[in-house]
């Protein structure tokens, strides 16, 4: 799914769930880029954003390990840093078990 095909989808949902709302495309848009930029941010400073029905993301520190290049299979060193781990919650692991 493409940004736009998320935007479409969410935008065609809220019309047809509450159609006394007056909701534009760029309005779902807007949207949804302050959502990802308020994730993000909490993110970065190391907290976890939770996404109803589906999971949480969580921010995990990553330790500095052994690599190597895939391009000349040369080993390198792989600083210590952050990344991003989804943890799928109770209603998605069984969903996705049937």
């Amino acid at each position: 799914m493409t940004k736009r095909e998320l935007v479409i989808a969410a935008f065609e949902a809220m019309r047809d769930d509450y159609p006394a709302l007056t909701t534009t495309l760029g309005t779902v848009e807007k949207t949804l880029e302050v959502l990802c930029g308020v994730a993000a941010a909490e993110l970065l400073g190391g907290g976890e954003v939770p996404l109803p029905g589906i999971g949480k993301l969580k921010a995990k520190k990553a330790a500095a390990r052994k690599g190597r290049n895939p391009q000349t299979g040369e080993a390198m060193d792989i600083p210590a840093g952050k990344k991003v781990q989804f943890v799928p919650g109770k209603e998605l692991k069984n969903a996705l078990k049937r």
